[in-house]
């Protein structure tokens, strides 16, 4: 079997085997140079590990398709191929463990050792018996693009093993992602996530293994893949990896694997072309020119800019950078603007932003691109930031020591330096007034700060400092409005507590005169009992009990009036209020005096809860205001008056009717009665704000309150509240 596997004479060129063999090796060459970078880490060499599974996965399958020998594709599918299959995801279960062990607060690989050993040991087991016999590979199918495994009778327990052990792999990255709390480690979980949730998708190509006939191209997802890594390595120094030397070995491997396709077009079509006429060479010349322009002008362009290798149109991206600070509306937009802008054109490692804080008196971080900038606080009144407010002069770190401009403030310059790990300094200074600062960091792509570079950044100062001079000015008057907004609300409250404070007054001459009748009775007994010259137990007593009564009523009185009175509680004191209490609660109150106007009132509702979310004591300034509006009504036209309040329920709503007998109200004040101040009351009658403090209450808690009246027909006022389950409130 040996001398069948290295004899050249069984293989050929097969197409169809050169994208598993380039992206195998590929997978290596990541693997590798991921190794390289750090050679005591656990997750590179776990990362390594799954890299040559999957290379000798796809390398194996390359030569499987591309042997003439039956023999020797049999061989290349047990010893080679299966072997890659087998360890994939075992390798990256490990990786998946390992990088979980290095996030804080989750625990470490000591409880992830016997899973580790028991995949090992099922993999081992399963290419032992796939060498030595035939249950997992019986045989070899033949298609069009070459030689393919057979499965044999236990192959299931492969595929059923190999989701178990990738669902596992992933649910731990989907844990780090979870538990990071960092956003740069959060953005490397969420990348692995798709990088080998789309390289998940490459385990159908056991479709052929039971004889359907599909070239599946999982190399496909295997180099999204690890194209997704390479990304994140790049953009989030994935495994800690700094992006330097090695972005121009990405840049060679990206070009040559997309002019891949036009070498082997030209390779193909050679006899071809050869065997054309002057006229048909030169129309097919001209087309692989065209084609190869389409590709310069369309890809290379996006390539070069993604591995920071290409010079931008500094003034094109000034011109947008203007248009775009037009549409961005606070000043953290505006930072984020700027941050990306600098990112995507010069390419510095780090950008951090510091703002001038007015109530500090100082400077702070107030966006970074780089989670991991460390920037403190810098006061007004440091030497480099007076120097940078007088001067309005971009600084390059080499310069301060090479440049006697910038003496007087050489050790305080190269202070701010080193504490910010900045190499270039731009101040955003307006008016003699340093705004503040952008700090970038050295470029990704090891070139130096043009000249190029230090006007694009002048320009940009400029429109930046403009710009956050206007979002801070316009932050400042945003809070103002809302200090004002806020004196608003109290001035609110307190004329709510003055149209209570004013109901109080036309209910105290009612309150007054229901007092009366139990201090009458206190004083006649007390009295009575002093006046009486023979002691008379039983009368005494009967006297006694009469003075207790009457005390006890005028207490329930009084409470009643300064329950009412008291200011409504906070919103955060809302609690579920049954609207039956409250009525039943402001009826009891009222109803002594209505009915010594002769008006009766009367409450209708079913024997069930009513529950809402609200503040009981508002709900009852409302059922309060209404009523006395009603009996002010009724005292228009009547001598004798009915108010019916009534209530009902439904699914989503509690409805309270207040219906009178009344005068009734005219279209043109119906229209009004809801405005603040408008009353049709005689002057020191009333505020006019009862029924609009009546509408605010109910809107306050997601309620309706409408009324319908019509000359001489009475009035009805209804009023809805979502119930409790699903009241919501401004707080």
């Amino acid at each position: 079997m040996a001398n069948n596997i290295f004899s050249l004479n069984n293989y050929f060129l097969n197409l169809y085997a050169i994208p598993y063999f380039t992206v195998g090796l590929l997978t290596l060459t990541e693997g590798i140079f991921i190794l390289i970078q750090n050679r005591k880490s656990l997750i590179n060499f776990s990362y390594m590990l799954a890299c040559v599974s999957v290379m000798l996965w796809l390398v194996g399958l390359g030569a499987i398709y591309s042997s003439l020998d039956k023999t020797a594709a049999l061989a290349w599918a047990k010893y080679v191929s299966f072997l890659g299959i087998i360890f994939i995801t075992p390798t990256i279960y490990f990786f998946s463990v390992c990088w979980r062990a290095t996030t804080p607060n989750l625990k470490g690989m000591k409880s992830s050792w016997g899973p580790l050993l028991f995949n090992l040991t099922c993999g081992l087991t399963l290419y032992f018996l796939c060498v030595n016999s035939d249950l997992l590979i019986n045989g070899l199918w033949r298609y069009r693009w070459g030689f393919y495994p057979k499965a044999g009778i236990a192959y299931f327990l492969l595929i059923v093993w190999f989701f178990v052990i990738m669902s596992l792999a992933i649910k731990n990255f989907v844990y780090v992602y979870k538990k990071e709390q960092l956003p740069i480690k959060k953005k490397q979980a969420k990348l692995i996530i798709a990088a080998f949730s789309i390289a998940f998708i490459g385990s159908i190509e056991f479709l052929p293994n039971y004889g359907v006939p599909l070239y599946l191209m999982a190399f496909i997802t295997v180099f999204a893949c690890i194209t997704i890594v390479g990304y994140s390595i790049i953009r989030y120094r994935l495994m800690d990896i700094e992006t330097v030397v090695h972005k121009t070995i990405a840049w060679i491997f990206t070009n040559a694997a997309l002019v891949a396709p036009l070498v082997i077009l030209f390779y193909f079509i050679l006899p071809w072309y050869r065997g054309l006429n002057i006229a048909g060479g030169f129309a097919a010349s001209v087309i692989l020119l065209m084609l190869f322009l389409f590709f310069v002008k369309t890809f290379q362009p996006k390539i070069d800019h993604f591995f920071q290798r290409g010079q931008y149109d500094l003034e094109e991206i000034s011109t947008r950078f203007t248009e775009e600070l037009v549409h961005l509306k606070g000043i953290n937009q505006l930072i984020e603007r700027i941050e990306h802008t600098l990112m995507d054109t010069l390419y510095p490692q780090r950008v951090a932003i510091l703002i001038y804080n007015e109530a500090k008196k100082s400077y702070h971080l107030a966006g970074a691109r780089d989670e991991n900038t460390q920037a403190k606080g810098l006061s007004v009144n440091d030497d480099f930031c007076q120097w940078l407010a007088k001067n309005n002069k971009i600084i390059h770190k080499d310069f301060v020591d090479i440049d006697p401009a910038y003496a007087p403030i050489k050790e305080a310059a190269i202070d701010y330096f080193n504490r910010t790990e900045a190499l270039v300094v731009v101040p955003l200074v307006l008016n003699e007034k340093l705004l503040g600062m952008i700090n970038l960091g050295k470029k990704a792509n090891l070139k130096r700060y043009s000249a190029a570079d230090f006007n694009f950044l002048t320009i940009l100062r400029n429109q930046s400092t403009i710009a956050i001079s206007n979002s801070l000015l316009y932050e400042n008057i945003e809070e103002q409005v809302k200090q004002r907004t806020k004196e608003l609300v109290d001035v609110q409250k307190q004329l709510v507590q003055a149209e209570k404070l004013a109901t109080v007054g036309t209910l105290a001459g009612g309150v007054a005169h229901e007092i009366n009748n139990p201090l009458a009775a206190i004083l006649t007994n007390v009295q009575m009992l002093l006046s009486s010259d023979t002691p008379d137990a039983e009368f005494d007593r009967e006297s006694l009990e009469l003075i207790e009564e009457a005390t006890k009523r005028c207490r329930t009185i009084v409470q009643k009036l300064m329950v009412y009175a008291r200011r409504p509680m906070d919103a955060a004191d809302l609690v579920e209020v049954d609207l039956a209490g409250v009525i039943n609660n402001t009826v009891a109150f009222l109803r002594y005096q209505l009915e010594q106007e002769n008006i009766h009132i009367a409450v209708n509702a079913k024997d069930e809860k009513y529950t809402v979310t609200a503040n009981h004591n508002e709900l009852e300034q409302v059922i309060t205001n209404i009523v006395l509006n009603a009996r002010d009504a009724i005292r228009l036209v009547k001598r004798i008056g009915l108010i019916e309040i009534s209530l009902s329920k439904t699914h989503d709503w509690i409805s309270i009717k207040i219906k009178d007998n009344g005068a009734g109200m005219a279209k043109e004040v119906m229209s009004r009665i809801f405005d603040p101040f408008f009353t049709t009351k005689d002057v020191g009658k009333g505020l006019g704000l009862g029924l609009s403090i009546c509408q605010s209450i109910v809107e306050k808690y997601n309620g309706k309150i409408t009324a319908h009246s019509e000359p001489d027909k009475g009035a009805v006022f209804t009023v809805q509240l979502p119930v409790a389950k699903q009241a919501s409130f401004e707080k």
